[in-house]
């Protein structure tokens, strides 16, 4: 099934906000966002993932690249926080019970410059770290 996701870089300083997913057969972490909504465009979609991941307000800023995932196609775009809240973990929506995020955290951009979207945001934006 083809479904296109959206997820946002959200730049503190030098760090990027991650979320932690964890499966039966592994764990990692990614920036935060899902899968558009029916209608929905990749910009609301990744204000809502937002909100409901991490309880952040957010406005797009810019839109970063394209990619491809085993749903499909997928976007990023550089958020930036409407308020001074700090993350709070939230929930998604779609897993009822069976949630799969476990985490959210600042990360250094250092310490995640060889994560595959985060590269990808590095490069989008010229940051060599």
């Amino acid at each position: 099934m083809s479904r296109p996701r959206a997820f946002a870089a959200i730049i503190n300083e030098n760090n990027i906000l991650m979320t932690k997913h964890v499966y039966p057969d592994g764990e990692f972490w990614t920036l935060p966002g899902g899968g558009l909504e029916a209608d929905e465009t990749f910009e609301d979609a990744v204000v809502r993932e937002v909100k409901e991941e991490v309880n952040l307000d957010v406005e797009v800023v810019d839109y970063l690249f394209t990619g491809q995932y085993s749903g499909g196609e997928e976007q990023c775009f550089l958020v930036r926080q409407m308020n001074h809240q700090e993350p709070i973990l939230g929930c998604d929506p779609e897993y009822g019970e069976s949630q799969t995020l476990s985490e959210v955290r600042w990360h250094s951009l250092e310490s995640m410059k060889d994560d595959l979207h985060v590269s990808k945001v590095l490069e989008a934006l010229k940051i060599v770290v």
